[in-house]
């Protein structure tokens, strides 16, 4: 049924919206070769194919996981959607912050209060959960030494393929918890799962990129979509016409609506 629509579909037309993310042309060109993919049978042992799906239900607010479902289905395949993240008024003055949405497995970057960019992420599993807490990044490493958990594993050298930090780290605050910090993996097929001690880890090529252009003292916050709404900051994919969202606004314009990455109608030849 997905492969049959997305096959039919023949003009794709782009309105990009006042709140644009500078990364739009990396998030249209994923959303297209993800859409071939499928159109010619999706394969999530391929890797490749793999990070495609991750990091377009990232881009557009869906659950990470390794599954086409019906969201992800509907994404693809919607006339009209529009992706809306909302934070808090103070954070839209900082040139960075960082959100790690637990619940979708998502760290989305604004800069200057516009959504930046978003990549999909590995958190804790049940028994060594990521806390819910508003960090800050106090140091950055290039091909960090792994010590191993205080001695119940073997440390690993920096740069080793088999280091679970990967090539990058970025370490957040301790004045609570300790020890936990953004950084990359040596297992790329766990991006998308709760499977960390409580780090966040990424797809090395996504950290490798987010390493270079965010600084140390960035304020992360990460919590469940619970919490995060309990401080302010919502983010979800909504399907309907602009028009109507700048109608159910007091002023019946769009100029205190969320922040919106983009705008997309599909239309069929």
């Amino acid at each position: 049924m997905l492969r049959n629509t997305l096959k039919r579909i023949g003009t794709i037309v782009i309105i990009f919206l006042l709140f644009l993310n500078t990364c739009y042309a990396e998030n249209i060109k994923n959303e297209e070769v993800l859409r071939d993919y499928v159109s010619k049978g999706f394969n999530e042992k391929q890797l490749e194919q793999r990070y495609a799906l991750l990091r377009f239900q990232a881009e557009n607010n869906i659950i990470v996981n390794v599954t086409i479902g019906e969201d992800t289905e509907k994404a693809l395949i919607e006339t009209e959607k529009v992706i809306l993240d909302t934070i808090p008024e103070e954070m839209r003055e900082l040139e960075w912050f960082i959100v790690i949405n637990k619940t979708k497995k998502i760290l989305t970057v604004y800069n200057k209060g516009e959504v930046y960019k978003k990549y999909p992420v590995a958190l804790g599993k049940s028994k060594t959960p990521t806390p819910d807490y508003k960090f800050t990044i106090i140091n950055k490493a290039k091909n960090p030494c792994w010590g191993g958990m205080g001695g119940k594993y073997r440390p690993v050298k920096g740069g080793a393929p088999n280091n679970p930090l990967g090539k990058r780290w970025l370490g957040l605050s301790t004045e609570k918890y300790r020890g936990y910090g953004i950084h990359g993996n040596s297992s790329p097929y766990s991006i998308g799962q709760y499977v960390s001690h409580g780090c966040i880890r990424m797809i090395n090529e996504d950290v490798e990129e987010l390493y270079e252009y965010i600084p140390v003292k960035t304020k992360v916050w990460i919590g469940t979509e619970e919490v995060l709404k309990e401080w302010g900051i919502e983010q979800f994919i909504q399907y309907e016409e602009i028009e109507k969202l700048c109608e159910s606004s007091e002023s019946g314009d769009c100029s205190n609506r969320p922040l919106t990455q983009k705008f997309v109608v599909i239309m069929e030849c």
